[in-house]
């Protein structure tokens, strides 16, 4: 009997299915699931500052506004060309 045992425990830790190899096993899992909490954690603080910052952006934002440019007044032809090439440029 004894001996049957040790060749079922021979075959199952070769399967990686005994106490030791389920041990090893579980805790490398464990290692992983704490990276993943961890990860989750940062990305979390990350997502917080981002939308803080978008705030902060989009009042930035509002706050700066463009004065109205005035055209210019033309008062002959050739000023008008003038005008004309200015604004073709922009």
């Amino acid at each position: 009997m004894k001996g049957l045992m040790k060749i079922i425990g021979m075959i199952l830790g070769i399967l990686g299915l005994s106490a030791k190899a389920t041990a090893k096993k579980k805790a490398k899992v464990k290692k992983i699931d704490t990276k993943v909490k961890q990860i989750k954690k940062a990305k979390a603080t990350v997502q917080k500052r981002k939308a803080s910052v978008q705030t902060k952006k989009a009042a930035v934002k509002k706050a700066q506004k463009k004065k109205p440019v005035k055209k210019p007044s033309v008062t002959s032809a050739k000023k008008a060309r003038a005008s004309l090439k200015r604004r073709a440029k922009k």
